[in-house]
């Protein structure tokens, strides 16, 4: 198993061997962000493709680095996969790689409550809440 960094001129390749599980985590998460606007961010250069491989494609994330009021953060915008607790650390490492190489201080994403068992040493920053209206 692998996890491997996708140069942004090969988005456009990968990127619909993941859509399906990028689209499914985006709206999982909120629906905030969609594959679309990932798509763009990666082709672009702005933010980064994970794939995570063992004999197909099982997971992906994109990582921003972004500049905050507290520091330079390197920011997991949506992922997704099979068998995540196998290939977590090695992620986690392959995110520091990337983080460090853009001087950022910290890695931060989002999630959902499950992913505090993934992640049991992180700080929770916020939680977002949804009101429908009447």
């Amino acid at each position: 198993m692998k996890v491997e960094v996708v140069p942004s001129r090969f988005i456009d390749t990968a990127w619909p061997e993941i859509t399906a599980g990028i689209e499914a985590a985006c709206r999982r998460s909120g629906g905030d962000i969609d594959s679309h606007y990932l798509w763009t961010e990666c082709r672009s250069g702005r933010a980064t493709l994970f794939l995570i491989v063992a004999e197909d494609i099982i997971g992906a994330s994109v990582w921003r680095i972004e500049r905050w009021s507290t520091g330079q953060v390197c920011r997991c915008l949506v992922l997704y996969g099979k068998h995540m607790i196998e290939w977590k650390n090695l992620h986690y490492e392959k995110a520091s790689e990337l983080a460090r190489l853009g001087h950022a201080e910290r890695l931060v994403t989002e999630g959902r409550t499950g992913f505090a068992k993934m992640f049991p040493a992180a700080k929770v920053l916020r939680q977002t809440y949804e009101m429908r209206l009447k």
